[in-house]
Order: C-alpha cells, then sequence, then structure tokens
C-alpha cells in the first residue's frame, strides 16, 4: 500500500523510513489545516502499525482488512463527545486504563487522539504521563490544526508531521485523474479552496455548503444564532478563520453583483466592507470567538438598518 499523500514529499521520506526500519515513533502528531490529509496519513500509520504482512501497510493481510472495516479491536479513535467541545479528562484517563491491556490481535495498540488540539491543560498533563512511560508496543497518533494548542512537553514527546498542500499542478492532476470534473472546474474549485484538495473535492461535489455559505444564508434569514454556530470551526484556528472571511468576503461580492439594485444589496456591499476591516484583526492577537461576535452583530445592525 502506497503512501497515500500528494506533495509532501519530506513527510513522505520519515515515513517511509520509520516503517522500513520498524521504528514507528510511539506519538505522533500530526498537524495541517482541515482537507490536507491529516486522517488519511493517520489512517495509514495505524494500519501500518497492526500490520501483520511483509511490506507494511500490505493491504490484504487480517490486520489490513479490519482496519480498512474499522474494525480492527487494537484501534481505538478518540474524539469530543457528542454536543461537547473539548476532549475530558475522563476519555484521557480511560485511555490511559486502556493503554495497559493487552493487544488482541496485533502485536501492537494504537489510539488515535482526533481534534487532540480540544485538550484542555489538565487533560494534555495527564496524557503526559503515559507519553513520557508508555506501555511497550502502544502508539498514539494525535490529530491537530496546529501543534500550537499544545503544551511544550507534549510536543517535545511526539515526532511532529506537519502536512502543507501541494503544488496547484499536482492537485489538479490528483483530481483529474479521481474524477470526471474539467480541468477548469478543478482549478476554480481549488482556487476557491486556496488549495486545499479536501475543500475543493466537496465543492465540486457539493456535498455540502461551506460554513461562510451557511453563515450568509443565515443572515438573510436574520437568523443571528445560527450564524454565530457557523462560526464554531473557524474560532478554533487562524488558518479556519482566514479561510472563513476568504469564503464569505467572496459569497458577498457574488451576490451584490447579481442583486446591483436591490437594497438589500447595498446593505451587504457595506457588510463586504466591514467584513475586510474585521478580517485585519487576525493578524493581531485577538480572541477569535469575539472576533466573530463583533462580525455577527455588525450584520445584524446593517440588515435591520
Amino acid at each position: 500500500m502506497s503512501f497515500p499523500l500528494i506533495g509532501n514529499s519530506k513527510i513522505r521520506q520519515s515515513v517511509e523510513n520509520f516503517l522500513l526500519e520498524n521504528r514507528m515513533p510511539h506519538a505522533i502528531l500530526i498537524e495541517g489545516d482541515e482537507g490536507t490529509g491529516k486522517h488519511t496519513l493517520a489512517r495509514f500509520l495505524a494500519n501500518a502499525a497492526v500490520c501483520q504482512g511483509e511490506n507494511v501497510p500490505c493491504g490484504v493481510c487480517k490486520g489490513c482488512k479490519l482496519a480498512a472495516g474499522n474494525n480492527h479491536p487494537d484501534i481505538t479513535v478518540i474524539s469530543p463527545l457528542e454536543n461537547k467541545k473539548n476532549i475530558a479528562i475522563s476519555q484521557v484517563r480511560e485511555l490511559k486504563a486502556d493503554a495497559y491491556i493487552k493487544p488482541h490481535v496485533s502485536q501492537k495498540k494504537v489510539f488515535v487522539i482526533d481534534y487532540a488540539d480540544t485538550l484542555n491543560e489538565q487533560s494534555q498533563n495527564a496524557l503526559l504521563k503515559i507519553l513520557e512511560e508508555p506501555p511497550l508496543g502502544v502508539i498514539f497518533i494525535l490529530i491537530a490544526q496546529t501543534k500550537a494548542s499544545f503544551l511544550e512537553t507534549i510536543i517535545s514527546r511526539c515526532v511532529v508531521l506537519t502536512l502543507s498542500t501541494p503544488d496547484v499542478s499536482l492537485s489538479v492532476d490528483y483530481i483529474a485523474d479521481k474524477t470526471d470534473y474539467t480541468i477548469d472546474e478543478i482549478e476554480s474549485a481549488l482556487k476557491t479552496a486556496q488549495n486545499n484538495i479536501g475543500r475543493a473535492l466537496n465543492l465540486l461535489a457539493g456535498k455540502t455548503a461551506t460554513d461562510a455559505e451557511l453563515f450568509f444564508k443565515y443572515m438573510l434569514k436574520k437568523d443571528y444564532w445560527a450564524m454565530l454556530k457557523t462560526t464554531a470551526k473557524a474560532e478554533k484556528s487562524r488558518i479556519e478563520a482566514s479561510l472563513f472571511f476568504t469564503d464569505l468576503k467572496r459569497i458577498t461580492a457574488s451576490f451584490v453583483r447579481k442583486n446591483t439594485s436591490s437594497v438589500t444589496a447595498s446593505a451587504m456591499a457595506r457588510f463586504y466592507n466591514e467584513i475586510c476591516e474585521l478580517e485585519k484583526s487576525l493578524s493581531l492577537n485577538i480572541n477569535l470567538g469575539l472576533l466573530f461576535c463583533t462580525l455577527v452583530s455588525r450584520a445584524e445592525k446593517l440588515i435591520n438598518s
């Protein structure tokens, strides 16, 4: 089974090296923007850890087949519980207890911690203890948007793999090879998604509206509470916030162009200027939650003016 990501040649080399040498780190932190392949890489590494073949991950052994079906008893995925924003310390304690139980099928046991950047300081300190002295054969894979959310002591115990978007030409070729979309459609989607393959594929497939699109739709309906809920993901990192503002500017400008004579378009033109002004705050050390509350507040005033 080949390395699953395009570009990221340094990451590819690092992963291939510790697989060939059978020396997978006991703690790996995968960071990167949404859509860059963090979960794809995490699944690949977890699969490799429990593979029973010679060339890991072989894709054909019992371990690989169980992993492919998300049924491997030695791979545990942890994420915030339903309706919760953070991974609770109780979940970390359960993980620690489970880590000392011997594997069921494989020689290794893997814990994938998704949204690991939602761990608060207390939970990180609880996790640190087992990262410092991990049980034999246990591997931890942390998935996050940025390592900046972690204590230095956590980072120092992990091998950090930082994913980035590949060259545009590689992205175009990758999507063209896997889909039937035209080159123009692919290039347009990649431009909107800032060369993020995951986002571009979603845009092409029309699977889901972006958060900014939902924000704009709720704004026209004057549902301000719903607007605020759409910004939850963007409040987690400045990368996400920047993408949100870029997308919202595009949507607002498009609306104004298509509705030049309407009263609403006049308000939206003023709102576009507000977006641009607030976007500048991203370069400052501003609280993102406060920033988006301000965005909703200004939208409300303009719509009702």
